[in-house]
């Protein structure tokens, strides 16, 4: 077959200093520009496109350059490109806390969102709810709604002076009084944790009533039975520096009388296991620590620690303090810590030192034995924060705000009447010179 032989025509430029030498055994040849290639009109003249592909004369005049319009749309974005990263490296020099940068983001916002779906299919149990009882206390129901609270743990608090004297009448008027209030407001007061969430499925907030101090007893089984049934769910064996004649407080304002308790009398030991036949939550974070100690020993159901803080914070003033021991402790009981996360002593928490607590308790006691208290209006933001951490995923974000103390409730109630019931009587002398209201027994 004969084939059109192409005219012969230099299509490249051997340069002189590469020109094949003897003994050579290669070719060596540099190339110059394409566009200073001279093509011979055999080329030139064919078709531009052809079956496979296109041949087009390329010249340095033929390249043109960029519309007007499109050379300026990108020299804005370069514009835009270098004035945002200037920006982004000056507020890092400028040292902005990191919190702040994300208020202003849609991350944060995600992240808030987030949060309240979560809050939507689990409710987020405050530990520890004393309102003012007087004008005020719509202020502190508003302040409990908009930080996303689903349930309350509510102590009916008596004075530490009533001891001895009213702290029976005055609990009993306080529950009165929290009930009346109660009815007035979205709340339903509910006893067990199938109770609070049915109110949490409902839309309204659940309340627990408990209270806050063993001195509300009078000392006496028979009355801690009837406050139950009257609806306390959980007792703190002391009130802050309210050492009772059975149970040692962690602060001392009695100047160590040598007629009170430095632990956890026998008697104290009874109390706690008729709560546990009872079913009911059994607060000690205001114990001393040997009593706290004795109380984790004795208990037959998880422990409530509501309101406190971790020693190791060194937080002075009238927040109750847990040491290590006690929280390694707590977690074999199977109990639950309601971090306080509003104050330090005197020293308000910053959503920084807050966190880092929660990992505190969470490194020495467990993810299963934390909980939250004292800082309604802060936990949307808290728990936003929070969410930044790969450690605290929807599942461990559950159990800190109600999952722990749900579960505790359960377990507690599962407990109930296993033990028989204790008629027994606080010893007379253990109050003998101080029980000036009582009648005279014959």
């Amino acid at each position: 077959m004969n084939t059109a032989t192409m005219p012969n025509h230099d299509f490249m430029e051997l340069h002189p200093v590469h020109q094949h030498q003897t003994g050579c055994k290669q070719h060596c040849f540099v190339f110059t520009e394409i566009a200073d290639i001279e093509l011979p009109p055999e080329i030139t003249k064919y078709p531009e496109k052809i079956k496979n592909g296109s041949i087009h004369s390329y010249t340095k005049e033929s390249i043109s350059p960029p519309p007007p319009k499109l050379a300026k749309e990108r020299r804005s974005r370069k514009i835009i490109a270098l004035v945002s990263g200037l920006l982004v490296c000056v507020a890092l020099a400028a040292g902005i806390p990191l919190g702040l940068q994300l208020r202003s983001s849609s991350l944060l916002e995600a992240r808030l969102a987030f949060i309240r779906r979560l809050l939507v299919e689990s409710p987020l149990v405050e530990g520890y709810w004393a309102p003012p009882m007087g004008a005020n206390f719509s202020k502190s129901f508003a302040e409990v709604k908009s930080g996303m609270v689903g349930a309350l743990l509510w102590p009916i608090a008596v004075p530490c002076a009533a001891q001895y004297l009213d702290a029976v009448q005055l609990t009993l008027e306080g529950l009165d009084d929290a009930r009346r209030l109660v009815r007035k407001s979205d709340m339903a007061v509910v006893e067990n944790a199938d109770e609070m969430e049915q109110a949490h499925t409902e839309g309204k907030l659940a309340i627990l009533f408990g209270l806050e101090g063993g001195h509300t007893l009078g000392s006496s089984l028979a009355v801690l039975r009837s406050m139950y049934s009257l609806g306390a769910r959980f007792v703190s064996l002391t009130g802050v520096g309210c050492t009772t004649p059975w149970a040692s407080a962690s602060i001392r304002n009695d100047f160590f009388d040598e007629n009170l308790p430095s632990t956890l009398t026998n008697f104290g030991e009874i109390v706690i296991q008729e709560m546990n036949r009872l079913g009911m939550l059994v607060e000690i974070s205001r114990l001393s620590e040997p009593a706290m100690m004795v109380a984790l020993n004795v208990a037959k159901a998880p422990l409530l620690l509501s309101n406190a803080l971790p020693s190791s914070m060194a937080c002075n003033g009238s927040t109750a303090a847990v040491p290590d021991h006690i929280l390694s402790a707590l977690s074999q009981n199977g109990g639950v810590l309601m971090l306080n996360v509003e104050r330090c002593g005197d020293k308000a928490m910053s959503l920084k030192d807050a966190i880092t607590a929660i990992n505190y308790i969470r490194a020495i006691a467990g993810v299963d034995h934390v909980g939250l208290s004292g800082s309604p209006k802060n936990y949307p933001l808290l728990l936003a924060e929070l969410a930044r951490d790969r450690l605290w995923g929807s599942v461990a974000i559950k159990k800190l705000v109600g999952g722990n103390i749900v579960r505790v409730l359960r377990e507690v109630e599962a407990n109930k009447n296993r033990l028989p019931l204790s008629e027994d009587w606080i010893p007379l002398e253990a109050i003998e010179g101080n029980a000036y209201c009582r009648y005279p027994e014959t």
